[in-house]
């Protein structure tokens, strides 16, 4: 998993699968939200994302109110997305 980053945009390729990955994303997170408080990520390749980072992302927007907007190219995680209800919360797109 690679992750690229400019203002409020995060580009994630790759699968995202471990534990270092959450961590990866969220300390990437954290730095732009520091500049911005509406972000977009863009999840390329991933054909899943772990539970912890969907939990994390869903704090993001109910605890500390902030604005995700997430931009999903695979068919099977824009449904994962869709069956757990959180399109509308994280600003889920299909690409």
């Amino acid at each position: 998993m690679e992750i690229k980053s400019s203002s409020n945009h995060m580009l994630i390729t790759g699968n995202i699968k471990s534990i270092q990955h959450y961590h990866m994303i969220s300390q990437e997170l954290e730095k732009l939200l520091q500049r911005a408080s509406n972000i977009q990520i863009h999840i390329i390749d991933s054909i899943s994302i772990t539970s912890s980072i969907i939990g994390y992302f869903c704090k993001l927007v109910t605890e500390q109110e902030k604005t995700l907007s997430l931009f999903i190219q695979d068919d099977g995680l824009h449904e994962l997305l869709d069956d757990l209800n959180l399109l509308e919360l994280l600003n889920v797109q299909k690409i």
